[in-house]
Formats: C-alpha cells, structure tokens, sequence
C-alpha cells in the first residue's frame, strides 16, 4: 500500500482556489485518487466530492555546462463538500485580521 504525504501548496492561485473549495497538495507520485481522498478525509476531517491529480514535468535546466532535469511532481486538486474547510488555507485570513 502506497503511503500519501499531503504537502500542501501556498501560492496565490491555491489560495484563490481554496476560497472556492478546492485545495492543492503536493502528493507521492505513486498515489492515486482513491488514496488521496482517503488521506484527505484522515488527516483534515473532512468529506471530498472530486479530486483531480496533474503531472507537473520537471524543467531541463544546465549547469555549468551538464544538461538535468528537476524531478516530476504530482499535484492534487481536492474539492471538498460546500461550508468545510481545512484550516492550513486559511492563512489569508488571519493576515488580514492581524493587520487590523
């Protein structure tokens, strides 16, 4: 069985999706849909109703003359059920307060 490490992401784009319900995770690239929303309703207490999972290719850069490549990264995007959240998106917010 495939252990699934949630590493959530916090750019722009992620916060501005998870004001709409969705989340973005940094996952195991062996991890599948299933898995990810049982890590999901484990770990955060909440109920999925859709995940959908993109393959970022990782970028062909050179250094010092010798060509690499980064690592591939496997990205989820999980919808949860209307009125729950999960608490590691909502640093937006609490920066907003503060400032007040």
């Amino acid at each position: 069985m495939t252990i699934v490490t949630l590493k959530p992401v916090i750019t722009e784009k992620s916060m501005n999706l998870a004001a709409r319900g969705v989340y973005m995770f940094d996952i195991n690239p062996a991890a599948n849909k299933p898995l990810v929303a049982k890590a999901v309703k484990d770990q955060f207490k909440v109920d999925t109703t859709q995940v959908r999972i993109a393959i970022i290719k990782g970028k062909v850069k050179k250094f010092k003359g010798v060509v690499g490549q980064r690592t591939n990264k496997k990205r989820a995007y999980v919808t949860v059920k209307k009125g729950q959240k999960i608490t590691v998106f909502d640093i937006k917010e609490e920066k907003e307060e503060k400032k007040k």
